[in-house]
């Protein structure tokens, strides 16, 4: 797969070579917007797919304490400490902020760093 970046720079370089077709600089610019809404597109769906297999590893994790026979104090309280992270959960999806996607990335970090102790 073809990373944001790469395919932002060879885009650049496409757009030159047809630079001598049409030199007007509003063209151009149009081209590059175009070329860059496609680059901030790969990178969110990048984003959200990493974010989601983390997820799906912290459920994993979860999944298999749970159907263990024996289950240590200490996971209980890492699990209680997962369930008061989660719950504290304040985003605005609507909204659509960076401040929303931090806030998600640091939760999942916590529970991956909670689910390793296991």
């Amino acid at each position: 797969m073809e990373t944001a970046g790469v395919g932002f720079r060879r885009s650049l370089t496409l757009m030159k070579k047809n630079h001598s077709t049409d030199t007007s600089p509003l063209k151009l610019v149009s081209d590059e917007l175009t070329c860059l809404r496609k680059v901030f597109r790969e990178t969110v769906q990048s984003y959200g797919r990493r974010l989601d297999a983390e997820i799906v590893q912290v459920r994993e994790a979860v999944e298999e304490v749970c159907e263990a026979k024996k289950v240590s104090a200490s996971q209980h309280r890492d699990a209680r400490d997962m369930l008061t992270i989660l719950r504290g959960m304040r985003v605005k999806t609507e909204k659509g902020r960076r401040r929303d996607l931090k806030r998600l990335e640091s939760l999942v970090e916590d529970l991956i760093e909670l689910s390793r102790n296991w």
